[in-house]
């Protein structure tokens, strides 16, 4: 807007707008005292029909200051906003181009941390798989056991498992001291159990034996009082003698079957208690496993504790030294090789009276 339409405004407005009118508040308290001291020279009179329209022609104005202000600002804010559409396009085309390029950048080491925990992760599923038999539960067959036991002392400990390599050899040994303990009592248990059995089978026969042994000799005795009885006495008595021998002989039987029964059920309260002293002898050997397998698993958590507190301290110390490295690039103006020289001087205590607090 020029300054010669300005006489339809209350006061005149430059022909591009301002900013500071729109952005500083003190600009714009002084555009509107200008229009303030217009007003305040104004003298309204409602008496006259010229006072009247001075009245309204003045209200006009305002209206019309009010109205060239308001497109001032528009156009301001037009052109604010197409810039602001440049700007965010090329934040975008910034934010695309250097994140592509952080990553290219940072391929190598992205590629390296792939592999390190790759390699990581192979050497740790190979530590569980030693970790694993240590944790063997009683009850498995000693074959088995031993099976196991092989493949472990088969397993080579070397240099190939690098910083997990006292680790592995470790969990080796402790393994192989688990399966044998567990081997050694498998092999109790299964010898017991195969002894037993072969002695409830032996004392089973032997009952068995006797038993028939008794009823065959009271039954021939039975028959020879029978004979006997027949030679002494007549036809008369023989009859008798006959149902008295029969009668003998059943009750033979029946001796022989009882002492049967009662050697069947010796036998078995024989087997219960060789099957309760075979328990209590597992769940001995299973406590005492079991004592083994929590102060393994004490002495590697607290391994375990030992090596997370050594790595916490290492970190820290690392942090510190690249805080020191970082004062020393910005305060003397060293390059960062020199910063990390002068840092290893005083870690390693090269330089007197001097001692690093981590």
């Amino acid at each position: 807007m020029s300054d010669t339409a300005s006489t339809d405004l209350i006061i005149s407005l430059p022909s591009v707008p301002s900013v500071a009118t729109f952005t500083d508040e003190a600009e714009f308290d002084k555009l509107y005292d200008a229009i303030m001291q217009k007003v305040k020279a104004h003298v309204p009179d409602t008496s006259t029909k010229e006072g009247r329209a001075e009245i309204k022609s003045l209200a006009h104005k305002i209206a019309k200051t009010k109205v060239a202000l308001d497109k001032q600002g528009l156009a301001l804010t037009g052109e604010w906003r197409e810039n602001t559409k440049k700007v965010n396009a090329t934040r975008t085309k910034i934010e695309e181009r250097l994140e592509a390029l952080q990553t290219t950048v940072r391929k190598p080491l992205t590629d390296w941390e792939t592999a390190e925990d790759a390699r990581i992760d192979k050497h740790k599923d190979a530590l569980d798989v030693l970790l694993s038999h240590i944790t063997t539960s009683l009850g498995q067959p000693s074959a088995d056991l031993r099976a196991a036991l092989a493949s472990v002392e088969e397993t080579v400990v070397d240099a190939s498992w690098e910083e997990f390599e006292d680790r592995a050899a470790l969990a080796k040994q402790d393994a192989i001291t688990a399966l044998s303990r567990l081997i050694e009592t498998a092999a109790k248990q299964e010898a017991d159990a195969a002894e037993l059995a072969a002695l409830r089978a032996a004392q089973a026969e032997r009952d068995k034996l006797d038993a028939q042994r008794r009823a065959e000799e009271e039954a021939a005795a039975a028959e020879a009082e029978r004979a006997e009885h027949e030679r002494q006495a007549g036809e008369k008595r023989r009859a008798d003698i006959a149902a008295a021998a029969a009668e003998a002989a059943a009750q033979a039987e029946r001796d022989a079957a009882q002492r049967i029964a009662d050697a069947e059920r010796a036998a078995a309260e024989a087997q219960k208690r060789a099957d309760e002293e075979i328990a209590a002898a597992a769940a001995e050997a299973e406590r005492k496993a079991e004592a083994e397998r929590k102060r393994i698993s004490d002495e590697q958590e607290a391994e375990a504790a030992e090596q997370r507190r050594r790595d916490a301290d290492t970190e820290h110390r690392k942090a510190v030294n690249n805080k020191i490295v970082e004062e020393l690039i910005e305060c003397a103006d060293v390059t960062t090789e020199q910063a990390r020289a002068i840092v290893g001087h005083l870690v390693r205590g090269l330089v007197p009276n001097v001692t690093l607090q981590y």
